[in-house]
Formats: structure tokens, C-alpha cells, sequence
């Protein structure tokens, strides 16, 4: 490997190692400190969300078991639900009663859709939906929907289905939306004689009520699932009622903890899972959430996109920091070393360093004595041309760099966003995205949409000096939006409105920019409401568009001038621009340009 060979080199690159090395690892290590307190946070806040969520869901699904059990309710009443139920019999006011009963049944939770009853003794079944009581004979209907409860005493939660007529008539309409369905068997006490069923599908507002609290939707994902595998609900629809075998969900599912997290990655998911089960009338549900780690960290991200940002600026000051020491220190050997070459060839000139007391100032002064007879002979006109050559040296040091005055500007808005300036930001970033539009020379052709973006951060800037007396309006059709126009097109023909319609004094000046498609042409057109142009103006310019653009335009509008100069340029097809009056005052501009696509 070859190193530097110069000491101002080595001087250079240990200065550079020394201020990034520090830097680098200081951002690693609150990269990843950051990650890691994500990660734990994150953790602890949705272990706890999901806790409340699943105690929320257990307390939903307790209440629907509650509900079904009303067919117990008021037993010592002779009209009641079981007492109809044990007598067997059906006739018009054992109806009215088992009317009343479904209804206060269906009334008891608003997320109750229907209500089926069946009778074992008088085999009739019964289904009130929308206050309407359908009847029919027998207990085909169920069509397979209801399963025996692996226990006499316990109900069957059917998981989510879509919604049915229990083979009853089709009047009234019945939504086919999703439901989750208890069917409860009920039994003559105490002889455990089953005398009916009482079947309530409830819909999923909920459920989803509750889970709408429990995630993020777009980037987390929430399921709650019974002791089967069953999806009875989850952020993503077209998972309700199935069984996913996602590798995770089963690992949790089997997992021997009651509540818990895990990392998890494989080609489906690749982030953190935070789940708790619980236990509910016999059956065991959980509640699992996803959280991906590209949403779990996005934060961390944007600290280290930040950290990068802050690495380069100090990087820009680092370098021009080590160079300006490593100039310093090694310029005054250079200077004597050319001094004593200038000397060996007759220029008799020798730069010394008087304020040095180092081994270079006495040798400096050492050589001094020697030439200071000579220096003497040295012309003043050569002297004055050096000090020329030196200040125009350092002229063309001191220029700025357009892309770190950018930069810069890019800094002052990340500063002013977080002090909470948004205005200040705002306004860097509109003249940050002009002078970025300005500096791109490799294009000279641009789409539409980028003139508009350049021309709407330019009125943004002139807002600020106009204040509540400048409105504008830009009109645009997405069809033009991606055509190709000359760049600096639109922004010079708003530009000649702040410069020859609009006076400091003008209570309301206003701009409107139409861009819309015309045939096989682009049409734009800038009008203001400024003071105008007389008539004899509006000729003498007129005459002058008809001739040759490149001459001199009378009275100024260089604008115009410039603009009119590019699109004769554009294409083979003559361009065609108009300029009137406006209605009632001021300049309006409407050019023509021949369509072109972006490839």
C-alpha cells in the first residue's frame, strides 16, 4: 500500500481520522442504543395494550354468553322464555309472549343482528330479525350451523360466518354480513332435558370497535383466535372464520405461556409478536399482534438519517477544518522552500513569517539576512503584480460552493422544523428546491409537473413579501402534467409580473396559471391584475415578437425575451405566444407549445 508522501497529506488524513472515527462510532452507538430502547418500549406499551384488549374482548364475549342465558330469565313467570319452551305448545299468545321475549332479547346489545329460538317439544323454530318474528316448522334450518357443546352446561361459539335465514323464508331482506354466532342449548331444571335452542348472531362492530384501538392499521396487524385456530376476528378481513397457518401464529398458539413476546422472521413476517390468552366459558382464546420491524424501527431510522445528515455537515466543516490546519502548518515550509528556488533562479523574493518562533521562523530569518541587500533590487510593479495574483487566489478560495449553501439551507429547515418554526422551514425549502431546480444543468427539458413545482415555490418566497396581499391560483390537468416543456418557462413570466404590474402598494395582487391541454399543444397561460400595458406598449411588443427574438427588447421585459428565445429553439414547429390585456386590468401570456411526452 502506498501512503501519502507529503506531510501536509499525512497531517491531512490523521486530522480526518481523528474527527470521523469519534463521530462514526458515537452514531453506531446511538443507532443502535435507540433500536434497542425502540424495541423495549415498544414491547412494554403493546404487551400492555394487548392485555387490555384481550380483558376488553373477554368482557364482549362474557356479555354475549350472558345474553344467550336470558332464556333462564323471570323462570317463575308463566309467559316467560322457559316456561314457553317446557310447556311445548305454540298458538297465537304463546307467540305474543315469545315475541316479547326474542325482543327484549335482541334489544339487550346493539350488536345483536337476529335472534333463533327452536322449540324440541313443540317443534317449531322461531327467527326475529328487524323486529319482524318468522316462524316455521321443524329444525332443519340449522343445516349443519349448530354442533352439539362438548358439554351440556356450556354453549357453542360458532365462529364468524356469514349470515343466514336458518333455511327460513327470505322476507324481510336479511343481511349477509359476517356474524359470530352462540348457540345455547336449554334445558329442563333439574332433569338436564334439552327443550330448545336459542341461537343470537351478533355482529362484529365489537370486536372491531376494540381492536381498532389495539394496532395501527396499515403497519400492525391484531387477531383474536379460539381454541381451534379459529380467526373469529383480525385487522385483515378476508382472514374471519379461516384458519391461517402462519408459522408464528402457531408458535404462539402452543406456546406453554399465558401471555408473552417473541422476534420472528421468515419469508411471511419479519418483526415482533406480543400475544395474551385467556380462558372464557370453557375455551381458551388469544389475542396476537404483529409488528413489523421496518414500522417497530422506522423511528431508529430516521435518528440515524438525521445523524447522517449531521455526519456530513461536520464532515464538510472537518475537511475544511483539516485542510486549513494542515495549510497552515506546512504552508510557511512551502513558501521558504519557493522562496529559495526563486532566489536560486534571480527572483529575488522572500516570504518570512515574523511571528514565528519555531525552527521554521529561524530559519526563515536565518535566510533573510542573507537576501536583504537583494530584496531591496526587487520592482515595486512585480511586487504589486504577486500581491494581485495572491488576492485574486484567495478571491477564488472564498467563493461558496452553490451545493453547500443547500445544504446549509437544508440544515437551517431540520433546525427550524425542530424548534418548531415551521414557517422558517417552509421558506428554506421552497428556495432550497429553486436552487436545486437551478442548479441541475444537465436538463434543459423537463415535464411539466417540475416548472409548476419550481414556479409554485417561487410564489411561495414572493408570499412572504406581499403577505395576504398576493393570492395566486394554479389550474392544471393531470393529462399535461408529465409532458416535456423548456425549462424556466412558466417562473420568468411570473417573475415580469412582481417586476413591471405589481407596485409596493397594491392592496391586491393576484396571479393565475392555466395549464391544459389544446389539441396537439400544451396551453399556458400567466395573467395577472396588475397595472398592465397601454396600447401603444401592447403593439410596439407585439411587433417585436413577430421579428427576431434575439434582438434587443424595447424597454425591458427580458423575461419575456428569454422565454420567447428558448421555445423558438424547442422544436421545428413554430411556437405560438399571444399577450392582451387582462379583464378587467392587467398582462395575461398564453403560450402554445407542441406536445411531448416524457419516455
Amino acid at each position: 500500500m502506498k501512503y501519502p508522501s507529503s506531510i501536509r497529506n499525512k497531517l491531512s488524513l490523521f486530522l480526518l481520522i481523528a474527527i470521523l472515527l469519534p463521530i462514526a462510532a458515537s452514531i453506531l452507538i446511538s443507532y443502535f442504543y435507540t433500536k434497542n430502547s425502540l424495541k423495549n418500549e415498544a414491547v412494554r406499551e403493546n404487551s400492555n395494550t394487548v392485555r387490555q384488549g384481550a380483558t376488553s374482548m373477554a368482557n364482549l364475549l362474557s356479555q354475549m354468553n350472558a345474553i344467550s342465558l336470558y332464556a333462564y330469565n323471570n323462570i317463575q313467570e308463566t309467559n316467560s322464555l322457559y316456561n314457553i319452551l317446557e310447556r311445548g305448545r305454540r298458538d297465537f299468545i304463546v307467540e305474543n309472549n315469545l315475541y316479547s321475549g326474542l325482543h327484549a332479547i335482541a334489544q339487550s346489545a346493539k350488536d345483536i343482528q337476529q335472534v333463533y329460538l327452536y322449540s324440541d317439544l313443540a317443534d317449531q323454530s322461531y327467527l326475529l330479525i328487524d323486529g319482524y318474528l318468522k316462524r316455521a316448522a321443524g329444525h332443519s334450518g340449522l343445516n349443519g350451523h349448530y354442533a352439539q357443546p362438548s358439554s351440556k352446561d356450556d354453549p357453542y361459539f360458532e365462529p364468524p360466518h356469514p349470515s343466514h335465514n336458518y333455511g327460513m323464508e327470505e322476507f324481510p331482506y336479511s343481511p349477509t354480513n359476517t356474524v359470530l354466532t352462540i348457540h345455547r342449548p336449554v334445558y329442563r331444571a333439574p332433569l338436564k332435558e334439552r327443550i330448545g335452542i336459542l341461537s343470537i348472531d351478533f355482529k362484529l362492530d365489537g370486536l372491531r370497535s376494540i381492536s381498532n384501538m389495539l394496532y395501527d392499521r396499515g403497519n400492525e396487524k391484531l387477531y383474536l383466535l379460539d381454541d381451534t385456530g379459529t380467526v373469529s376476528y383480525s385487522s385483515e378481513d378476508n382472514l374471519i372464520g379461516s384458519k391461517p397457518d402462519y408459522a408464528w401464529l402457531q408458535h404462539a398458539r402452543y406456546s406453554f405461556f399465558q401471555s408473552g413476546h417473541f422476534d420472528w422472521r421468515d419469508s411471511s413476517f419479519d418483526g415482533i409478536v406480543v400475544y395474551e390468552k385467556f380462558e372464557l366459558i370453557g375455551r381458551s382464546w388469544m389475542v396476537a399482534k404483529e409488528i413489523p420491524n421496518h414500522y417497530l424501527y422506522k423511528n431508529a431510522s430516521r435518528v440515524l438519517r438525521i445523524n447522517m445528515l449531521v455526519l456530513v455537515t461536520f464532515l464538510i466543516v472537518a475537511v475544511a477544518a483539516t485542510l486549513f490546519i494542515s495549510v497552515k502548518l506546512t504552508t510557511p515550509i512551502k513558501k521558504l522552500t519557493e522562496s529559495i528556488r526563486k532566489i536560486k533562479l534571480g527572483k529575488l523574493r522572500l516570504d518570512i513569517d515574523w511571528e514565528r518562533s519555531d525552527e521554521v521562523g529561524v530559519l526563515g530569518h536565518a535566510i533573510k539576512n542573507m537576501v536583504d541587500t537583494i530584496d531591496n533590487l526587487i520592482m515595486r510593479e512585480l511586487r504589486l503584480e504577486l500581491a494581485n495574483k495572491d488576492n485574486q487566489l484567495k478571491a477564488l478560495q472564498a467563493q461558496i460552493n452553490p451545493h453547500f449553501i443547500n445544504n446549509t439551507l437544508q440544515s437551517i429547515g431540520s433546525v427550524a422544523l425542530h424548534h418548531r418554526v415551521p414557517k422558517i422551514y417552509e421558506l428554506t425549502s421552497s428556495l432550497g428546491r429553486m436552487m436545486r431546480y437551478h442548479m441541475n444543468t444537465e436538463e434543459s427539458i423537463v415535464p411539466l409537473s417540475k416548472e409548476i413545482a419550481h414556479t409554485e415555490a417561487y410564489l411561495e418566497l414572493q408570499k412572504q413579501r406581499f403577505k395576504a396581499r398576493l393570492t395566486f391560483r394554479i389550474e392544471t390537468e393531470e393529462a399535461v402534467l408529465g409532458a416535456l416543456v423548456p425549462k424556466m418557462t412558466v417562473q420568468p413570466l411570473v417573475e415580469n409580473c412582481f417586476k413591471h404590474g405589481f407596485g409596493e402598494n397594491m392592496d391586491a395582487a393576484e396571479i393565475r396559471i392555466v395549464a391544459r391541454s389544446d389539441g396537439d399543444h400544451i396551453r399556458l397561460s400567466v395573467e395577472d391584475n396588475g397595472a398592465g400595458v397601454s396600447a401603444e406598449r401592447l403593439q410596439e411588443l407585439r411587433g417585436w415578437m413577430e421579428q427576431d427574438a434575439s434582438m434587443e427588447m424595447p424597454g425591458g421585459s427580458i423575461g419575456l425575451m428569454n422565454v420567447l428565445s428558448r421555445l423558438r429553439l424547442y422544436d421545428d414547429e413554430p411556437v405560438q405566444i399571444t399577450i392582451d390585456h387582462a379583464v378587467p386590468n392587467g398582462f395575461a401570456v398564453v403560450i402554445l407549445i407542441p406536445w411531448r411526452k416524457a419516455v
